[in-house]
């Protein structure tokens, strides 16, 4: 056998073992208490984060993450942890990164359960999110097959798993269909969107007023409570204040920012970037940031109309 022949015959098998190599998992799961765990996403390869919370009877999962195999994988991760019962997928609120897997879940048996507005958004809205009419044809018909939720709430609700008590709370700020999922006993609080750790978050169904205010209100919870983010590592109420002070910082810094709209959206994230440069997402929201807390202020900004 040749030198050369060997040379291809080993490039190939080199070839065939790094294509072998298992893909990167989408979350890391972390148990935050017994019964009770966190699927972190992985460099954007879930979307989102998610939560798993199990009683004596059944299971509640908090989210269903955006890409399919993401979904799956969080799925698998229920089975291997219990044979109990899915009896309910709660979606924290209706972009697309945190319901893409809600059929997956009814599938498997779950009611998917969200604040009363959510399933009313879930395909305009998250078209709208995606470039409305200038979205792929892909990316209409993803949204086009996206599940709404089959129940609804209206500011709380109570869910009784067997030994273990979750509560609903809606909560204002990110989006008007936000819900907090409280697990009393276990001191963790899975948010959704309403907190993003070390991260600059996504305002374009937001309301700055309403969310300081419900930052605010959730802060009094305990310096013991743990807090589940939409995106970001598992949280603490210092975490919290951090993410509550970079609203105030940008609405302070549109407020301080002065002359024509360009001269005042570049002044205030300038201002934002000697402070949050190092946070996730400053580069692609940043401005975006900017200009949504601009038209809050001027009073142009749209967001989801709340169901009657």
């Amino acid at each position: 056998m040749t030198y050369r022949l060997l040379l291809v015959l080993g490039l190939l098998l080199s070839h065939l073992a790094v294509r072998a190599q298992p893909a990167p998992p989408a979350f890391e799961l972390q148990q935050l208490a017994p019964g009770v765990y966190a699927a972190i996403d992985q460099g954007g390869r879930a979307g989102s984060n998610a939560g798993i919370v199990i009683g004596n009877r059944a299971v509640l999962v908090v989210d269903s993450l955006y890409r399919e195999t993401a979904s799956r994988a969080l799925l698998e991760a229920v089975r291997k942890l219990t044979d109990l019962p899915i009896r309910y997928l709660v979606n924290t609120h209706h972009h697309i990164d945190h319901v893409a897997g809600n059929r997956l879940f009814a599938e498997a048996g779950a009611t998917v359960l969200a604040q009363r507005n959510v399933p009313a958004w879930v395909q305009p809205e998250n078209l709208r999110l995606l470039g409305g009419e200038q979205a792929s044809a892909e990316q209409k018909e993803q949204v086009a097959q996206l599940l709404q939720p089959q129940l609804t709430f209206n500011e709380r609700m109570s869910l009784d798993l067997g030994g273990r008590r979750v509560e609903l709370q809606h909560r204002l700020g990110h989006t008007g269909g936000d819900t907090a999922v409280w697990v009393p006993d276990a001191q963790v609080m899975f948010l959704g969107d309403l907190l993003w750790r070390r991260s600059i978050p996504n305002l374009v169904d937001a309301n700055l007023v309403q969310w300081r205010a419900t930052l605010e209100t959730l802060g009094l919870t305990g310096e013991d409570t743990r807090f589940v983010p939409g995106h970001g590592g598992v949280a603490s109420a210092q975490d919290l204040r951090e993410f509550a002070g970079y609203l105030d910082a940008l609405d302070q810094a549109v407020a301080d920012a002065q002359g024509p709209e360009e001269t005042r959206s570049a002044a205030a994230l300038e201002a934002l970037r000697a402070r949050y440069a190092a946070w996730a997402y400053f580069k692609g929201l940043g401005a975006a940031n900017v200009r949504d807390a601009l038209a809050e202020r001027e009073g142009r900004k749209r967001v989801p109309a709340p169901r009657p």
